[in-house]
């Protein structure tokens, strides 16, 4: 290994140790909290209720509710020091490259999120599986694979990877209550990407005896045929190769690119 490669393993190593000193308090209650809630629900549920969990994927809604909003509002805080001149210059003039300080926070906030998150379910599940084999003498039944029986459920990942990739570019953009601004700014692009696919599909389907119904953005329209009596539907789909280049974005292309411009938006960031 060359000494620079050392060196800068070595400054990426002093800013990560300074970053979790500035922010352990943060990290210690979301971590705890996270922890709490997923445990203490499921316990109430168990001795107070008397409403066994008789399979895992009853717990599953809570794995992903808990996944995405946790990893969110992690991914929220990655540059919050900018939101302050004093902490932000102390920030820019530390002695460590932009993109030391962006490779940092982003394995914080994603490798290192993501590991304490499902070592913390597998913790907090063991503990509702023994509370509830001792209060009530059931077990809990491992029906639930996360990644396969179907294979189409590591799409969720996928689509948190975009989403967390959307909050760090995020992140840069806005210093203060970047958590909120942020889904703001989703949902609003989200609207505008409807908007102008609900124009697209009224300008093809028309308004009148024949329109569409419900639509997938760019994706499916199913339309409204028929009447004035009886009606069906039919539904449309975009063709099959533009499906496997959706696929291949989502997997491979949207993530990447939001985390290049998030790094460059770092990179000219000034106080």
């Amino acid at each position: 290994m060359q000494p620079n490669n050392v060196f800068n393993l070595r400054r990426m190593q002093f800013y990560l140790q300074k970053h979790i000193t500035d922010h352990y308090r943060f990290y210690s209650m979301s971590m705890l909290a996270i922890f709490g809630i997923m445990t203490v629900l499921g316990v109430l549920m168990i001795l107070l209720a008397r409403d066994p969990f008789n399979r895992l994927s009853d717990l599953v809604p809570f794995y992903f509710i808990g996944l995405f909003f946790g990893g969110m509002l992690f991914t929220s805080r990655s540059f919050n020091e900018l939101g302050s001149k004093e902490k932000g210059v102390d920030f820019i003039m530390l002695p460590a490259s932009q993109f030391e300080k962006f490779v940092t926070l982003f394995l914080v906030s994603t490798i290192g999120f993501l590991a304490f998150y499902n070592l913390s379910c597998y913790v907090s599940f063991k503990i509702i599986q023994s509370v509830q084999l001792a209060a009530l003498d059931r077990k809990i039944e491992m029906n639930y694979d996360f990644f396969d029986n179907p294979k189409e459920k590591v799409y969720f990942y996928y689509v948190y990877v975009v989403l967390q990739a959307a909050f760090l570019l995020g992140a840069t953009y806005y210093h203060k209550y970047s958590f909120i601004k942020t889904i703001l700014s989703v949902f609003v692009f989200a609207f505008l990407v409807w908007c102008v696919n609900a124009f697209l599909v009224t300008c093809i389907f028309g308004f009148q005896h024949e329109f569409w119904k419900r639509s997938v953005p760019f994706f499916m329209v199913n339309k409204l045929e028929g009447g004035p009596i009886s009606w069906h539907t039919t539904v449309y789909l975009i063709p099959e190769w533009l499906r496997h280049f959706y696929d291949f974005a989502l997997k491979f292309l949207i993530a990447p690119i939001l985390w290049t411009i998030a790094y460059f938006r770092l990179k000219d960031q000034e106080i």
